[in-house]
């Protein structure tokens, strides 16, 4: 009788024991862990490049580092890149629809030798004028299977530096056109480049951003 009731005494403390195992296994779906949170990304990470009145926007996104620090850097040299190619693209499409207004054809107006042109004249000026506003971190695995760090940074550029690089490579132009007007051999050259001179002449005054 002892071993029997001994018995269904350990048997209702196991069946106890289990029940209370699977309860605590059930988290309430309000209490996540570190991996498993998904914050929510402001705006500005997905909502550039902009420009108010005096400055332009543009987001830099790092690879995953290990170091937050590494991470921080490298998107920072995102958003630079980001600035060069995307103001470059702009010049080239502004040159492009302009020359076309001037009836200029692209043999007196090279829109993609002017966009390399300003790219470095931005490039020239990135580092010391393009500042970091905004900073947002996440916690990612990479590739080797370690969390990391991923930065985003939303940087600015002034747009008076901008126009500035615009209108310098504008300026250039128009005096490589000057010149070509005084040596040219033909009538129609000399007239060819008399119009890209002042083609290049208004775009210095309008500058890249109104």
């Amino acid at each position: 009788m002892k071993r029997r009731l001994l018995v269904v005494i350990m048997a209702v403390f196991t069946i106890g024991i289990i029940a209370c195992s699977d309860k605590s296994q059930k988290i309430s779906p309000e209490l996540k862990t570190e991996e498993e949170v998904v914050h929510e990304r402001p705006d500005w990470v997905m909502e550039e490049p902009e420009c108010d009145d005096e400055n332009c926007y543009f987001v830099g996104l790092s690879n995953i580092y290990a170091s937050e620090k590494g991470a921080r850097d490298d998107s920072m040299a995102n958003a630079y890149r980001r600035v060069v190619q995307y103001l470059g693209v702009l010049a080239k499409s502004k040159i492009e629809e302009a020359s076309v207004s001037y009836g200029l054809n692209s043999q007196t107006i090279d829109p993609t030798l002017s966009q390399r042109v300003y790219e470095k004249q931005i490039a020239a000026n990135v580092a010391k004028e393009v500042k970091a506003t905004k900073l947002y971190m996440e916690r990612e695995t990479g590739s080797t299977g370690k969390r990391g760090y991923k930065y985003f940074t939303l940087a600015r550029m002034p747009k008076e530096s901008i126009n500035a690089a615009f209108q310098q490579t504008a300026k250039k132009n128009m005096e490589d056109a000057q010149k070509r007007a005084r040596e040219a051999a033909t009538e129609q050259a000399k007239q060819q480049a008399e119009n890209a001179t002042n083609f290049w002449k208004d775009m210095q005054k309008q500058g890249l951003l109104e």
